[in-house]
């Protein structure tokens, strides 16, 4: 079940609320029951057929997790960390073979011609973001940051439905207060209110801003995959057509998400905070998925660093080799790790080989230029100036818009001639007549918004719209629009209804197809 279908937003969810609300005047824990019986069924309603896989994912989880807590109560490390291990390598083997095994056989038959069978294997919806969802649960049990607790809790934080599919990827620890605080199912105005306002700005940038920037795209990345050539002019706005559907699909997605669990009470971790307005690649990677990216520093990269920089010191590399050993390759592989994560195909990987390029090459710049004000003896951070940052902004969209071109083609020929057509010399401006005016009206529209407006959270920044929300109150909000924030008033209700109304017209105008997939259901 989509957010942006019908079922979901007329049925599924305001019927869903009348009942969690009144089950939660008898008791919290009728209440939880019924989000989990209501989020297998939501999970069923796209993916019955591995809705099995989905609970024994639940159960065993649940299990070792309570066999990690006991031995941690009992002090017996060698066992906290068997099990522990083993829950992990169980959870990657489970999505190794879904998502990856046909992309192994196919790789080993082109080296060693094995010629061995591809298998029917059918990807499960979300299993990349709840197998990471699962894992952080065990090494935060080993951890010591997880108490005993019952598998009531532990199945509602689970598979509470508005992060099951797509994320943001939750940590148990900042959820499950919520579903056992003695506010859960009370504050339901302020609460409805507020999720629905988040949820109404998701649906817009889905169905208004994203399905048409992706109308606009998809023709020209398809001339080029079939061997055809569009022109310069053409290939980049589609390149720029291709980043803004890219952005409010999975910030929408996203917004959808918070937006729907705030109208259960429940707050989620930001996943967007203004990416495209960063002024380095470092700084994009922290405000864009942010949660993949909070998951991989906090239970990858560390223990990575850790065991390069002691063989660094062990082999006594000097400080700039103990900085790359400690710094510079556990970086470069952790975005190895994140571009392969987004799916099983070269072009995957080299996306996220050019991501761990430009961040490990703003690391080296950084700390270079930290050593350079070292020796002149200057305190304090480089403050670089306007021009200086307009200078970086523009560098660090230039490198996002090359990787998406990466990660928008299908094979990796498709991308490499569709970079030969961006650095062509074939600057005709008929070749932009194909696109339809209102098309590019939604891009430039996207663009404006994505560098000059306020974001979700920052519009709704007096009602703490989301779990991690101190972190990032007072970052990025642009020059000038603080006067830009919701109020429940008769101007916020209205620009509410407007914003819905918009969406809800988008849909009908779509209604001769099926509702636009979210780029991130593939994953």
């Amino acid at each position: 079940m989509l957010f942006n279908s019908a079922p979901y937003l007329f049925a599924f969810l305001p019927l869903s609320l009348i009942a969690f609300y009144l089950l939660a005047k008898v008791s919290r824990d009728a209440a939880k029951i019924f989000v989990i019986a209501a989020s297998l069924y939501f999970y069923s309603w796209m993916s019955a057929k591995f809705l099995p896989l989905l609970i024994g994912s639940v159960v065993v989880n649940y299990v070792l997790g309570r066999a990690i807590i006991r031995a941690y109560g009992a002090e017996d490390l060698s066992r906290i960390a068997l099990l522990r291990n083993v829950g992990v390598l169980g959870n990657l083997a489970l999505l190794v073979y879904f998502k990856y095994t046909n992309f192994l056989i196919e790789n080993v038959n082109v080296v060693a011609d094995a010629k061995i069978q591809a298998l029917n294997i059918v990807l499960p919806l979300g299993i990349s973001f709840f197998t990471f969802q699962r894992i952080s649960y065990l090494i935060d049990c080993s951890r010591g940051e997880v108490a005993r607790g019952r598998f009531v809790d532990f199945a509602a934080v689970s598979v509470f439905f508005p992060q099951l599919i797509s994320g943001p990827i939750i940590l148990y620890g900042e959820t499950k207060p919520q579903f056992d605080s003695s506010h859960l199912g009370s504050r339901t105005a302020s609460n409805l209110t507020v999720g629905l306002v988040i949820f109404a700005i998701g649906l817009f940038k889905k169905t208004v801003l994203a399905d048409n920037a992706g109308y606009a795209c998809d023709p020209v990345f398809d001339m080029v995959a079939d061997g055809g050539n569009p022109g310069v002019l053409a290939a980049w706005i589609a390149v720029l057509s291709y980043t803004v559907q890219l952005y409010f699909d999975f910030s929408g997605y996203s917004d959808m998400a918070i937006g729907s669990a705030r109208m259960f009470g429940i707050r989620l971790p930001l996943n967007f905070h203004s990416p495209l307005r960063a002024n380095s690649i470092i700084e994009y990677w922290r405000r864009w998925h942010m949660t993949l990216n909070r998951f991989m520093v906090r239970y990858f990269l560390p223990a990575l660093s850790l065991k390069l920089t002691r063989a660094a010191v062990r082999r006594r590399f000097g400080s700039q080799g103990t900085f790359f050993a400690s710094v510079v390759l556990p970086v470069f592989l952790t975005f190895v790790v994140i571009g392969i994560w987004h799916g099983a195909s070269w072009n995957y990987v080299l996306f996220g080989i050019l991501h761990a390029s430009y961040v490990s090459i703003n690391e080296i710049w950084r700390n270079a230029r930290k050593r350079r004000r070292k020796r002149l003896g200057l305190k304090g951070a480089h403050e670089p100036a306007r021009g200086e940052r307009l200078l970086y902004h523009l560098l660090t969209l230039l490198c996002v818009l090359a990787a998406n071109v990466m990660f928008r083609s299908e094979t990796v020929s498709g991308a490499l001639a569709y970079y030969g057509t961006l650095l062509g010399f074939d600057i005709d401006p008929a070749s932009v007549a194909p696109y339809r005016p209102e098309l590019l009206m939604f891009v430039a529209v996207g663009w404006f918004i994505i560098l000059f407006l306020p974001n979700t959270q920052q519009i709704l920044r007096a009602y703490r719209p989301s779990v991690n929300w101190n972190q990032w109150k007072n970052v990025a909000l642009p020059e000038g629009t603080r006067f830009i924030k919701w109020q429940p008033n008769a101007i916020g209700l209205a620009a509410c209804g407007l914003v819905l109304a918009a969406s809800i017209t988008a849909m009908i105008v779509e209604m001769s197809r099926e509702p636009a997939q979210f780029i991130y259901f593939q994953f």
